[in-house]
């Protein structure tokens, strides 16, 4: 399997072959760093509307992470997953029809939050899909 590092100086993650990855924008509609969007089979920032993939979000020691469980549909706890250096822990759920897996894995005081945008029309992703694994078992901060 090829995949490539990225490192943008905050967040470090492998991102398979046949993904693609691109920054998210925080609550103030501003780039962040700290979000990263990596879609299966994306060609360009405007797929992440219509692929599987996941959405990481980064949380270090000064900022506030709120669980916003209680929004969703159908939420059903699972059971924590250990990949590497995480133990992921979480439930899937829906949000506006949309099948999600929403994971947090806090490492030396900081939080890693993704939510895995599992079906998305004819594209599909799954916990047990090797990329998936390789992405979340992949995910640190930078140095």
């Amino acid at each position: 399997m090829n995949e490539n590092l990225f490192d943008n100086g905050i967040l470090r993650v492998l991102v398979p072959q046949g993904w693609k990855l691109f920054y998210g924008i925080d609550s103030e509609c501003n780039v962040s760093e700290k979000k990263l969007h990596i879609f299966k089979e994306a060609e360009t920032e405007f797929d992440i509307f219509s692929r599987a993939g996941i959405t990481i979000c980064f949380y270090d020691k000064e900022d506030i992470f709120v669980s916003i469980k209680d929004i969703y549909d159908n939420v059903e706890d699972i059971e924590p997953i250990r990949l590497g250096e995480h133990l992921w822990e979480g439930y899937t759920c829906t949000s506006l029809g949309y099948p999600y897996a929403m994971l947090t894995s806090t490492c030396n005081g900081v939080i890693f939050y993704a939510m895995i945008l599992i079906k998305n029309g004819e594209y599909e992703i799954s916990l047990e899909d090797d990329d998936v694994k390789t992405i979340l078992e992949s995910i640190s901060q930078a140095d």
